[in-house]
């Protein structure tokens, strides 16, 4: 068989496909075998659609995976956040109970001091033998307020009758605003006038609400005693 001159087939090719029927049908049935159908495509376009489905469900694995993943480090974080803040709540519950003990320790014996300067004045103004205890009485209409079920009494003694109410610090006005109501309340219930001594160990009122502290007092048959 000779060889064939491949230059010399591609510069005659055209023309026998124009011109030579034979040779055309040669090379169409050829061909056949090589070029894609559309059939072909449909089938090619299908293997790439599953394969892609195949990729997708392998992604769509992978996805629930990595979140199974983060929803179980998710909760181990909440769990251990949990704990931490049960153990900072119970710290500060502890630190708490001692401030309270210690607050309740100061403050027994400077109540204890405030009724002993009122006893010490009325001594003064002639009443011997005087005793001023601390009291509570029931709230049972709510005088004091819609949850009050119990009035607290610093000091109190009725013959003379006096009430006396004992804080550390005076800060608000609205803490003599309370006391006045409270000393009502104690009026209503022993159906008497009260004379109301209030005491502080210091403030952080300035001078001149002192000033109207003392006058609202006053008014209201009371007396102030700034320590």
């Amino acid at each position: 068989m000779n060889p064939i001159d491949i230059d010399e087939l591609i510069r005659i090719l055209p023309t026998l496909i124009r011109e030579n029927d034979t040779v055309k049908g040669a090379i169409i049935t050829a061909l056949s075998g090589v070029v894609a159908t559309k059939e072909d495509i449909k089938e090619l376009i299908l293997q790439m659609d599953k394969r892609f489905e195949a990729v997708d469900k392998r992604f769509e694995a992978m996805q629930q995976q990595m979140d199974k993943r983060f929803d179980a480090m998710q909760q181990q974080m909440d769990k251990r956040f949990d704990a931490m803040q049960q153990q900072m709540d119970k710290r500060f519950t502890k630190v708490e109970t001692i401030l309270n003990e210690i607050r309740q320790t100061i403050g027994r014996p400077f109540e204890q001091f405030g009724r002993n300067i009122v006893t010490r004045i009325l001594n003064a103004e002639g009443f011997k033998n005087i005793t001023i205890t601390p009291i509570k009485l029931p709230d049972l209409k709510h005088a004091m307020g819609p949850g009050s079920t119990e009035v607290e009494i610093d000091g109190l003694n009725q013959n003379p009758p006096v009430i006396v109410e004992i804080t550390s610090i005076l800060r608000e006005h609205s803490e003599i605003d309370w006391f006045i109501k409270k000393k009502q309340f104690i009026e209503s219930h022993y159906n008497r006038k009260f004379r109301g001594f209030f005491i502080a160990a210091s403030t952080e009122c300035s001078s001149d609400q002192i000033v109207n502290i003392a006058v609202l007092l006053r008014e209201n048959n009371s007396e102030l005693i700034n320590l």
